[in-house]
């Protein structure tokens, strides 16, 4: 800081240390070139801030020339999942973790430059997980934060929570604090991080994608967020088959048939139900039975 700034440069130099795009960075660099003091012992501050100032626009330009600031289309395929937090939280490894997906992942900040794309398989169902630049990138597409339908909070210290939940406030999905490379923590550390989580009530989960630690957890976390069950179909004298129906929370028997094939449920004749939702092995029900996750359904047809 200057000798003798006043306020208002005091409070340019507080909007670049909170500026989040290259854009926010530029306003408050000109800002602080204006509000500087004058006099010679300002000349080599001056000279700083407006080698920083050529340098960001330099960026900018270099940008919009080379078209890396548009964002890349990504059409939604089912349940969606966004990965979002500081440089190096971790998300492009949760994203190899937690998917088929193979990202370039780097020790340096903002490697990711447009968005990465992965499909999450937890036992026959699906989602589309998809790992977004860091806060702070210009790259960030904050539209698809806020309509995703589960976004997954990285940090690597939950100190950090309070620097990535206001770029979430419009977001409309379901929100899982994830607290990563629990890998570096020490026995006593970790405890002292269990604890404050539960004393704040935060739905959070602690994670190491070099160990593994809590990653099925995190999964199957991620699967409830969906609100969605899994239903296993059979032919009589047979196993039930490996893939599942997903169906929504609260769907019937009927709706599994139509998922099945539309107009299916009109062929069925009779319908038994193994699992969560049937009062005894093999449960003769109708159409309008109620299913619960993991149910087996045995569709006997006309």
């Amino acid at each position: 800081m200057p000798i003798n700034a006043d306020y208002e440069y005091i409070n340019a130099e507080k909007k670049y240390h909170q500026a989040q795009t290259l854009k926010e960075k530029i306003t408050a660099t000109e800002e602080m070139i204006k509000t500087a003091p004058k006099h010679k012992g300002s000349e080599n501050l001056l000279a700083l801030l407006r080698s920083r100032l050529k340098k960001f626009k330099e960026q900018q330009e270099k940008s919009k020339k080379a078209g890396k600031a548009t964002f890349k289309t990504i059409k939604k395929e089912g349940f969606q999942v966004v990965l979002v937090g500081l440089p190096n939280s971790g998300k492009s490894s949760l994203l190899a973790s937690l998917t088929n997906a193979k990202p370039k992942i780097d020790v340096y900040p903002f490697t990711t430059k447009e968005a990465e794309i992965g499909t999450l398989d937890y036992e026959g169902v699906k989602a589309q997980i998809i790992d977004m630049p860091s806060i702070g990138s210009e790259y960030l597409d904050l539209g698809l934060l806020n309509t995703a339908d589960c976004l997954l909070v990285v940090l690597e210290n939950l100190e950090d929570l309070e620097k990535v939940l206001p770029l979430t406030e419009k977001a409309s999905g379901k929100k899982i604090i994830v607290i990563n490379k629990s890998d570096l923590l020490s026995p006593e550390e970790l405890r002292k991080l269990q604890e404050k989580i539960k004393s704040k009530r935060l739905d959070a989960r602690i994670i190491s994608t070099l160990t593994n630690q809590g990653l099925k957890e995190l999964k199957e976390k991620i699967f409830l967020s969906m609100n969605s069950i899994r239903v296993y179909t059979k032919e009589p004298g047979k196993q039930p088959t490996q893939d599942p129906l997903v169906l929504s929370e609260d769907s019937t028997v009927k709706d599994a048939a139509e998922k099945i094939l539309k107009g299916f449920s009109n062929k069925v004749k009779e319908t038994r139900v193994t699992g969560p939702s049937s009062k005894f092995p093999n449960q003769k029900v109708g159409l309008a039975h109620v299913l619960k996750d993991k149910d087996i359904v045995e569709f006997h047809t006309i």
